[in-house]
């Protein structure tokens, strides 16, 4: 599986575009941002037809140090979360065919 990186990303937009690179790396950085304050503001955000962003809950627990045995307390926490949308599980499927 390949890697592709903001500056590929970017440049993919850009050939389907036109648009001015700056242009780009703006929305683009400006849409992450976006995403990252709604989910610090415990907002969920829907992209159709992309999938949804989301938080997972983790209550607080008590966990075994594997060396000591000793109990350790883990705090409750959030942690962002992807689900992709039917639309895209179906493209993806249909290009590995």
């Amino acid at each position: 599986m390949e890697t592709i990186r903001k500056e590929e990303l970017v440049d993919r937009i850009l050939e389907q575009t036109r648009l001015p690179k700056t242009t780009i790396w703006r929305v683009l950085d400006a849409t992450l941002e976006e995403i990252a304050k709604a989910l610090a503001n415990h907002e969920r955000v829907h992209l159709s037809r992309f999938g949804t962003f989301d938080l997972r809950h983790y209550p607080a627990r008590m966990g075994v140090h594997p060396r000591t045995g000793e109990e350790i307390p883990y705090p409750e926490r959030y942690a962002p979360s992807f689900r992709s949308s039917l639309t895209l599980k179906r493209r993806i499927r249909a290009e590995e065919e």
